[in-house]
């Protein structure tokens, strides 16, 4: 279906010529890098209006984007038109690391990522991040994923009794944005639920820190419901969250207003 080599070249070489140039300018305020993973989209565009109403910009990781409704394309037009930035989370939603350790990193690439960016460019979407699928990923994958992309998020889950706030690894100094390639983010579905409310606190108290040093905060979540048998955040706490980093003066930054 496609000439391997040939497109994986082509694609970087676009990608890298888009980038050009237009590469934002350094971050010079603390914030929040919210994301969101998967195919929810009719989700994500009812909640365009609660992201508007703080002048939040967020980031939507899509994976099986030839699978998506015109619908559903539309839909992330209309993400990107207000503002947020769509990025890649892979064809088949395969997990990086274990599958380069198995078949090589070039296959990984052939069958995970050329694919996914020739769709996803195909519809006039050119990704400048990309989110690692179940958070699998690797140093060689991230070598492999930053000549493609400007930045990658994974994902990483606290020690037994560590606070989220005490978790370094998810907060990034304003001038270190531009030469971390791959940010690790903590996943925040169903908190502010019935039995999560310490969780809650400690998001907010991980904000907080944010903001008093300075620094960015990485965090991803799935759909945009407020109920749901899969991965969810509930509008109403990201109401909470997007009203507590306006009143600490955070700034919600999608991976394309990064370094």
């Amino acid at each position: 279906m496609f000439s391997r080599i040939g497109l994986v070249a082509a694609l970087v070489a676009t990608l890298l010529s888009a980038q050009a140039g237009t590469v934002p300018q350094p971050l010079t305020e603390p914030g929040v890098l919210l994301t969101f993973d998967d195919t929810h989209v009719a989700e994500w565009v009812k909640a365009i209006p609660l992201l508007k109403k703080y002048d939040a910009r967020a980031t939507f990781f899509v994976t099986r984007f030839e699978q998506l409704s015109p619908a559903q394309v539309d839909g992330l037009k209309k993400l990107k038109e207000a503002g947020h930035a769509i990025g890649c989370h892979g064809f088949r939603h395969i997990k990086a690391a274990e599958h380069s350790k198995a078949h090589g990193v070039d296959d990984y690439l052939a069958k995970e990522i050329t694919p996914a960016l020739a769709h996803m460019e195909q519809a006039g979407f050119v990704p400048a991040s990309f989110a690692y699928p179940m958070s699998n990923n690797d140093p060689t994958t991230d070598a492999a994923l930053l000549k493609s992309f400007r930045h990658l998020r994974t994902g990483v889950a606290p020690k037994e009794g560590q606070r989220y706030a005490d978790m370094n690894v998810l907060f990034t100094a304003l001038d270190g944005v531009a030469t971390r390639g791959c940010l690790p983010g903590k996943g925040i579905d169903r908190i502010g639920e019935s039995g999560n409310e310490d969780v809650m606190a400690q998001l907010l108290e991980a904000m907080d820190r944010a903001e008093k040093s300075s620094e960015i905060l990485t965090l991803y979540a799935h759909n945009i419901a407020a109920t749901g048998k899969g991965h969810h955040l509930s509008p109403a706490t990201l109401e909470k969250i997007l009203a507590h980093g306006q009143r600490l003066g955070l700034r919600f930054y999608s991976f394309d207003e990064l370094p």
